[in-house]
């Protein structure tokens, strides 16, 4: 088995072109998530972060991907 050995520049960014539900930051955070602070303050104007159990950062962004 491998451990995960995550940093807090691991991000999977999800461009969702609109503001960021919190009943679905809820379901995330249900689920085992917690949101953080990003290590890079462009991520907290534009967006969620969501840490997972095994430390990988999720963001839920409002831009949109171009």
């Amino acid at each position: 088995m491998v451990t995960p050995n995550p940093t807090e520049e691991d991000l999977l960014v999800l461009y969702l072109a609109e503001p960021i539900d919190d009943a679905l930051v809820a379901r995330i955070e249900a689920a085992g998530g917690v949101a953080v602070d990003a290590r890079n303050p462009y991520w907290n104007e534009n967006g969620v972060t969501v840490e997972d159990p095994d430390g990988y950062r999720l963001v839920l962004s409002t831009r949109v991907w171009s």
